[in-house]
């Protein structure tokens, strides 16, 4: 005896004009806000890591390489969000596109929170590495202690931002209850 296949989940989810509406502006703002928070970065973390003694150079290559990764990260779930604005529709929005897209924010979250890791502890043993092998007399290196921390906080700023879109996609692009 055949039984009959289980029924699919239903590939749309009807939301009010409202909702749809307030779910595609969000994704706009925020999407515009990290690609404009990330153009501002670059120039921040220029001024703010040439005022920092020379580093090891391979573990300021990895750094900087690692920094500008997640930069690209948090592109990449602006991109993601105003790629999920096409899946909204007037009242209605499609489960299956808008789940890829809300995973891809998650994994762009992940891969921001890796290099930025990475990025500190390449930085920190950098850092390390060139004020151990600084000379004792006049000519030592000079470490500017505030740019240092202001630095560490942009590093931290691209996690930060890829936070914001995990948090954005998942309160918007929640997965329908089911009941039973």
């Amino acid at each position: 005896m055949s039984y009959p296949p289980p029924p699919l989940p239903p590939r749309y989810l009807w939301v009010p004009a409202p909702r749809a509406h307030r779910i595609r502006a969000t994704c706009r703002r925020v999407a515009v806000l990290l690609i404009t928070a990330c153009l501002a970065l670059i120039p921040l973390l220029a001024v703010f890591g040439g005022r920092l003694p020379r580093v090891h150079p391979a573990l300021g290559v990895f750094s900087w390489a690692l920094v500008g990764s997640s930069m690209l990260m948090v592109v990449l779930t602006g991109v993601f969000l105003f790629a999920a604005r096409r899946h909204v529709s007037t009242e209605h929005l499609d489960l299956q596109e808008v789940g890829e897209l809300r995973s891809g924010i998650v994994v762009a979250w992940t891969s921001s929170l890796f290099m930025t890791t990475f990025a500190f502890v390449g930085l920190s043993l950098g850092l390390s590495r060139g004020l151990s092998s600084a000379p004792l007399d006049r000519d030592g290196r000079d470490l500017s202690w505030p740019a240092v921390w202001v630095l560490v906080l942009l590093l931290a700023t691209p996690l930060a931002l890829t936070t914001i879109a995990l948090v954005t996609g998942r309160r918007l692009f929640r997965p329908p209850t089911t009941r039973a």
